[in-house]
């Protein structure tokens, strides 16, 4: 099983490896397309148009191939599409790329998480928070790396195409470790159906969360530099905080999940959030303003975890169709919630319009209850390691 934790681990840190990669070279990309910001955040959109549409058929397809190879074949995917991006000349063909891109980390995002969760139950202890900690550590050396390679005039074809390459040898060659499916542990289920309440509940609080994250990707920045007016360098440092209190409280997860609950680690999680993002409106000071939105990160942090494994644990229903769901749902948040918040600051300003973020929070943690561990979430035969593979 050492092997197999390993590796999903490595997956997961390149799937924000390229996340973060990508992020970072946005600018160089559009000028090198020649696109105005408008056409620019269509491309963009097409990414989470992908995610969106992706996530359910990765679900189903999890269930007749496993999420092994969907795994691997979702991370080839976004790896491939990333190449293609890198070297878009033009609207339709960034577009284009973009929109297998989103295709491939909304895959990457269910069978990985399935992944996570099987491997958990053969532990037989609490180990699925470490795998989104690696992932946000991925990001983050992926967007250090992106910044260092614009530095040195890179270019993003050169940059991501080697990254690209990289990142799908090695996940063709850890794919093998990765566990292998069983054949019946659950009954076939159709494509488009509605999902239990449980889910729905759970789906909710996932949106809830990824919406205060998404707002906090794309509007600390913003508010840091034209609302508490300060320069544009300490400006970017609100969403650094942010990054590393939701790595790092993501690292701490699984024993914080394993003394407290999930119940309870989503209330206070929320609550922290919640005052954090609070003081940061609230307090017209930098100082206050970066540990508000340290906060922030450090409680959104454990909740996707915590509640994608609630999702993975629906008793009756696979992994990956729980899964899907819940990241379905809560990817609306992210998508929804950034332009929403654009809209509304239009109208009565941007520390006020940030407020919605600040309701979501609060919403999550009357939410929290939904994330309580369910019985009988244990398939019928357990997930086969793979060849070499042996119990840590």
């Amino acid at each position: 099983m050492r092997a197999s934790r390993t590796a999903l681990t490595l997956f997961f840190f390149a799937d924000g490896l390229l996340i973060g990669s990508w992020a970072s070279r946005i600018p160089a990309v559009q000028t090198q397309a020649g696109l105005t910001n408008t056409r620019l955040g269509f491309a963009l959109f097409a990414a989470s148009l992908g995610a969106l549409v992706a996530m359910p058929f990765a679900g189903r397809l999890c269930e007749r191939v496993g999420s092994r190879r969907v795994t691997v074949a979702a991370l080839v995917v976004a790896a491939a599409s990333l190449f293609g991006a890198s070297s878009a000349g033009g609207f339709a063909a960034l577009g284009l790329a973009l929109l297998g891109f989103g295709a491939g980390f909304g895959s990457i995002n269910v069978a990985a998480n399935a992944q996570g969760i099987a491997l958990e139950r053969l532990y037989g202890r609490g180990i699925f928070s470490s795998f989104h900690a690696a992932f946000s550590l991925g990001a983050m050396a992926g967007a250090a790396v992106g910044a260092l390679a614009a530095r040195l005039d890179i270019t993003p074809r050169a940059h991501l195409g080697a990254l690209a390459l990289i990142v799908a040898v090695a996940a063709l060659a850890l794919g093998r470790m990765l566990l292998a499916p069983v054949a019946g542990a659950f009954a076939p289920q159709r494509l488009l159906v509605l999902p239990p309440r449980a889910l729905l509940v759970l789906g909710a609080a996932a949106f809830c969360t990824l919406l205060a994250e998404g707002s906090a990707a794309d509007w600390s920045a913003t508010y840091l530099a034209h609302s508490v007016r300060t320069t544009a360098a300490v400006a970017g440092l609100g969403y650094a905080m942010f990054a590393l209190a939701m790595a790092t409280s993501r690292t701490l997860g699984d024993r914080l999940n394993h003394r407290f609950g999930p119940v309870a680690l989503v209330r206070a999680g929320g609550a922290l959030a919640a005052c954090g993002l609070t003081a940061a409106l609230v307090a017209n000071s930098v100082p206050v303003a970066l540990v508000g939105f340290a906060a922030m990160g450090a409680g959104v942090g454990v909740q996707v975890p915590l509640l994608f494994r609630a999702g993975g644990s629906t008793p009756g229903m696979s992994p990956s169709i729980g899964v899907a769901a819940v990241s379905t749902i809560g990817w609306l948040g992210f998508l929804a919630g950034p332009p929403a918040i654009g809209l509304a600051a239009g109208a009565v300003g941007l520390r006020a319009a940030l407020g919605i973020v600040v309701v979501a929070l609060v919403t999550l943690v009357f939410l929290a209850p939904s994330a309580s561990p369910r019985r009988g979430q244990e398939p019928a035969t357990r997930p086969e390691l793979p060849t070499g593979a042996h119990a840590a």
